[in-house]
């Protein structure tokens, strides 16, 4: 992912990440890999994801691994709901998403 946001920052959309775990999980998964963008925590705090109508939705109190692109009047304009906890959207995905937004 971190080498498509070049490709995305040129759009100028921002990727922002939103985790339910504790710091330590999403911070050290981002460190690892390199991660440039940012990474919102919410572990004590659940009204984000449950606002877009992602938390809990396999009963296991966690965030749905999910993607939102919020158009310049702040309205989501793409979407993509998580099937499980692992589910990821690839990189190109999210560009062509972009793309299409104009």
């Amino acid at each position: 992912m971190q080498e498509s946001l070049a490709k995305i920052d040129t759009t100028g959309v921002q990727l922002l990440a939103i985790s339910t775990d504790n710091l330590e999980g999403p911070a050290a998964l981002a460190a690892g890999r390199g991660y440039k963008f940012p990474i919102l925590y919410t572990s004590l705090d659940t009204s984000v994801p449950e606002s877009y109508g992602v938390f809990n939705l396999f009963g296991d109190g966690l965030a749905s691994a999910s993607m939102f692109l919020i158009d310049e009047n702040g309205e989501v304009a793409w979407q993509s709901i998580g099937k499980n906890y692992t589910h990821q959207v690839g990189a190109a995905e999210i560009i062509e998403q972009v793309n299409k937004l104009g």
